[in-house]
């Protein structure tokens, strides 16, 4: 009886719907498009899983706790330009160490965020919009809209190294790795608690003795370290920095619309890691499926934006019934709430 129960709790799941819902567009591909998957397509698609599953890690996070940062492939590209600007300077300098110069200028990314947004108060939808704004500005000007070149064999190695012959990149487990360790940080521990807790809820937060914006600061700073990091994975698949390839390929707004699609909701509190992977792995295969179907572009993005209004509205009608049921009432689009019992 338990183990019925259980399945048909997993079948009920997001994941599983977003997981068969994938399942039926490989197989509609393989019959539309025959030899449309092969070891070099399995490994093209799992590289963009291993970039855009880190950003996915940091925006997820992000969003339990109601907040949200649009500047993160900016910001990334700023860190992948310093970090081809180190090794040109210094081509003795291991990589690693140039790499810590990526996370720490993604640490004052996350902060000069976190410091808009929670220090002055401003509206972190569109303070976040204005720093991409001037990172890629930046990583412009200093480039003159040129790529940075970067030969270093190591590095450059990380991206194009696999597991045996499969199809598998190392870069890939990481990703795995990295979504399992926070979402038990998510589910299992105090801090994760008082994540979701902010983003249910953060008034209530507070009179439990929370302090909202700390844990909010701490979260801008990760998502800007994570986005650092997959910067730095996608600078190894293309071996080069540029200061607006990353940009153009926005792993946050893939990020954002997987995060919704596998239940983390746009306005906190609820929601898991695994279900918005699920969530990308979907976006990924469908966009690989109509592009080898020859479709034109146009139809991927207007694809991946109706998933995202889908996305958004099926979450709005799920958090007002959560409200509902918790007898809090939301004052509207502002995201403000009221307690049972207030006025």
């Amino acid at each position: 009886m338990q183990q019925e129960s259980r399945i048909k709790k997993l079948t009920s799941s997001k994941s599983f719907l977003l997981l068969a819902i994938t399942a039926v567009v490989l197989i509609i591909t393989a019959l539309v498009t025959p030899g449309a998957f092969n070891v070099g397509n399995a490994r093209q698609i799992l590289s963009t899983l291993s970039y855009t599953g880190i950003f996915l890690v940091g925006v997820a996070c992000l969003l339990l706790s109601g907040g949200i940062d649009f500047s993160t492939s900016a910001a990334a590209s700023v860190g992948m330009l310093l970090f081809a600007q180190l090794l040109t300077w210094f081509p003795t300098l291991p990589w690693p160490v140039a790499a810590l110069g990526t996370v720490a200028f993604g640490v004052i990314a996350g902060g000069i965020n976190a410091f808009f947004a929670n220090g002055l108060n401003l509206m972190p939808f569109i303070c976040t919009i204005g720093m991409s704004s001037v990172w890629s500005g930046l990583a412009s000007w200093y480039t003159r809209g040129q790529i940075m070149p970067i030969r270093n064999t190591s590095f450059n190695g990380i991206a194009a190294s696999y597991i045996g012959k499969s199809p598998i990149p190392w870069v890939f487990i990481f990703t795995i790795a990295v979504i399992a360790v926070y979402s038990v940080i998510i589910k299992s521990t105090r801090f994760g608690r008082s994540v979701l807790m902010v983003g249910g809820n953060p008034t209530a937060a507070r009179l439990a003795g929370l302090n909202p914006k700390k844990i909010k600061n701490i979260l801008f700073i990760n998502n800007g370290v994570l986005a650092s990091i997959g910067g730095l994975i996608w600078a190894s698949q293309m071996k080069m920095g540029s200061p607006s390839g990353l940009v153009s390929a926005a792993p946050e707004m893939t990020a954002l619309t997987a995060s919704i699609l596998g239940g983390v909701s746009f306005m906190g509190g609820a929601g898991s890691l695994g279900g918005a992977f699920c969530g990308v792995i979907l976006i990924q295969v469908l966009a690989y499926a109509l592009q080898v179907m020859g479709l034109p572009v146009w139809i991927i993005t207007f694809v991946n934006g109706s998933l995202l209004v889908v996305a958004l509205t099926i979450d709005n009608y799920a958090t007002q019934r959560r409200l509902k049921k918790l007898g809090i009432r939301s004052t509207g689009s502002s995201g403000g709430m009221v307690m049972p019992g207030a006025k």
